[in-house]
């Protein structure tokens, strides 16, 4: 901006000059929110990462449920990105998914879910049409 600044005055178009640094200062700005999406993307990243490696009996959905609220209240709260952009509705898309399965989770993991003839994880399986029981599946991915 200091160069454009000096050559303005030579040139005889010192008016330029400040419609320029507002245009810098909004770029500056834009910058400044885009690099916040993005490292709130890494960390909605890096959450799911952690999810998935989690073993079906150390998953905690109460937490879970706390943590991807959090993670949307701060999307949410990001200012002046464009709301209707491919990169913001794919990272809220991407939580709203995980707010839709947590409660699937809590189902999942009720006491009501665990009788002994294991009838309910049988209709499960079925439905599923798979043969794998989650006590010995090391992460809800495998599952």
């Amino acid at each position: 901006l200091n160069d454009f600044t000096e050559f303005s005055f030579k040139f005889g178009f010192p008016d330029d000059v400040i419609p320029a640094g507002k245009n810098l200062d909004q770029i500056k700005t834009e910058i400044r929110n885009l690099k916040a999406l993005w490292n709130h993307i890494d960390v909605v990243q890096k959450q799911a990462a952690e999810y998935f490696q989690l073993s079906w009996g150390t998953i905690d959905c109460d937490q879970m449920d706390d943590e991807i609220k959090k993670l949307r209240k701060r999307l949410n709260d990001i200012k002046g990105i464009d709301r209707k952009g491919s990169v913001y509705s794919g990272v809220n898309d991407e939580l709203k998914k995980w707010a839709n399965f947590v409660p699937l989770l809590q189902d999942l993991k009720s006491p009501d879910m665990e009788v002994k003839d294991d009838r309910h994880w049988e209709k499960i399986r079925k439905l599923c049409n798979t043969t794998c029981l989650l006590y010995t599946s090391p992460s809800p991915r495998d599952s």
